[in-house]
């Protein structure tokens, strides 16, 4: 199992009024909460946002190191607040992790290698494409990566694929991952049966981060925007 990639962020006191929370915009640096077991009290700080995108661009689940006044919290990215124009990041919340507290967060899921069926002309379809899961700290994964070489045409792989240590799936064991469809114009689909029972396309699951941070998250928001 890969381990997240670790973003080391050097964060800087944060500037309260909206003048100064503009200049900051316009320098490339992003207001940022920080909240938490491992935090006494809510960090108000900034981050630069090129440092923010290398992780908003990646496909996988990346830990935000952050930096300030000589301490390191690890931190994974709850939300992001965008320029409803330019797509900036205004706002970032980030929830610091405590190594003994679990968490909740959203994992992407990889499908690896080619399944038999494809060769006979099935048609691969994967509605779960994240799934959030329980487990602490040390156990978080980059990324779900299941093997779907084995599969035959009408063969699906569930969420109990999932058997990872210290990993807690959020989903019901007989959810669809990915199914292999029949080839277009099959028999199935021309009955009108190939669509039953087929979930969805997923959609986003949530933040990261512990269900019980959501409240502490509305409350960082609510006072971003009033400073």
């Amino acid at each position: 199992m890969e381990k997240p990639n670790i973003v080391t962020v050097e964060a800087t006191d944060r500037p309260k009024g909206k003048s100064a929370l503009k200049n900051l915009r316009n320098n490339f640096l992003v207001p940022t909460v920080a909240y938490g077991p491992k935090l006494d009290k809510n960090l108000h700080v900034t981050i630069p946002e090129l440092e923010l995108e290398k992780v908003l661009k990646s496909n996988k689940t990346n830990i935000i190191q952050l930096v300030h006044e000589g301490k390191e919290y690890k931190t994974l990215l709850q939300s992001v607040e965008y320029h409803p124009v330019t797509d900036r990041p205004l706002h970032v919340d980030l929830f610091a992790l405590e190594e003994k507290t679990p968490v909740t967060i959203t994992i992407p899921i990889r499908l690896a290698g080619t399944p038999h069926g494809l060769a006979e002309g099935g048609r691969l379809y994967q509605p779960l494409r994240k799934i959030q899961v329980q487990c602490l700290p040390k156990d978080i994964p980059s990324e779900i990566v299941l093997d779907i070489s084995h599969l035959n045409i009408g063969d699906t792989i569930d969420v109990h694929a999932i058997d990872l240590e210290g990993i807690t799936p959020l989903r019901a064991s007989y959810r669809t991952i990915a199914v292999i469809r029949p080839p277009k114009g099959g028999l199935a689909e021309l009955l009108g049966l190939e669509e039953e029972g087929a979930e969805g396309e997923e959609g986003e699951e949530g933040a990261e981060g512990t269900e019980s941070s959501e409240g502490k998250g509305d409350a960082a928001s609510k006072e971003e925007s009033n400073n």
